[in-house]
């Protein structure tokens, strides 16, 4: 069995999506530390987002040899956003890719905003797109993702928007992207069996 060493020098930040929270299992199913979840209301002040996002990605910079970012939906947006800015790595679930569009009826200063979807990012960054998400359309995934640098790793799955958390597949990617060492550990030995 492959178990991650403790690895402090990387702080993992996650983006939340819209209505959601740190509560999120996309968030809770992450089993590392330092890692951090800043709740914030996308509807009450979309553009203050912005800021409260860049002071805290600035704040664990400073603090930190070494900063992931890590997200969902619409916070996806967001993550993929400062992790072209600051050239960070980066896990993009299910990730908002067109909020000018998907906002209008919920959030209309979003739809009047220009906010594209960066793709040329060299860190690594994964990307995973669930093929029956209701509020993704994988057309729109599939003509985005195109000519990707090669750090990027994008992977589509069965299933929909909230209904898996992928525990699993979430785990390995921060692993790797946070370059937490991995040990092998007998089971066996573990378990004192003989």
């Amino acid at each position: 069995m492959m178990l991650p060493i403790e690895n402090n020098d990387t702080f993992l930040l996650f983006f939340h999506g819209l209505d959601s929270s740190d509560e999120t299992s996309k968030y809770t199913c992450i089993d590392r530390l330092p890692k951090y979840c800043q709740t914030v209301d996308y509807r009450q002040d979309f553009e203050a987002v912005f800021t409260i996002y860049e002071q805290l990605i600035q704040e664990k910079m400073r603090a930190y040899p070494r900063v992931v970012l890590a997200s969902h939906s619409l916070g996806g947006w967001f993550a993929n956003h400062f992790a072209h800015k600051f050239g960070l790595r980066a896990l993009l679930i299910t990730p908002c890719i067109n909020p000018s569009e998907v906002l209008v009826d919920s959030i209309p200063v979003a739809a009047i905003m220009d906010l594209p979807f960066l793709t040329t990012n060299l860190e690594k960054t994964h990307v995973f797109i669930e093929v029956d998400d209701e509020r993704l359309k994988v057309e729109t995934a599939r003509q985005t993702l195109v000519d990707l640098p090669k750090s990027w790793e994008v992977q589509y799955f069965e299933g929909g928007h909230h209904r898996i958390a992928r525990k699993d597949d979430i785990w390995l990617s921060v692993n790797e992207l946070c370059d937490d060492p991995m040990i092998w550990i007998d089971e066996a030995a573990l378990y004192g069996e003989d």
